[in-house]
């Protein structure tokens, strides 16, 4: 049973990692408003979907000048 929960807690241990590791990713390529703040994961999340959002309306801007 110990066994059980030790590789329970070492595959729980890994997918965290991972998590943790695609956050920071995302962190590198949103803009950020002060570099020596780490975003949280909620506001990195909230910071990537107004950045996309900004995105897409530049790019619909675009299409309506063309």
């Amino acid at each position: 049973m110990r066994r059980r929960r030790l590789a329970a807690n070492a595959r729980e241990r890994r997918r965290m990692n991972g998590l943790n590791d695609a956050f920071d990713k995302l962190r590198e390529v949103i803009p950020s408003l002060d570099a020596e703040h780490k975003l949280s994961k909620y506001e990195t999340l909230q910071m990537a979907q107004t950045y996309i959002s900004a995105l897409m309306e530049l790019l619909d801007r675009k299409d309506v000048d063309r």
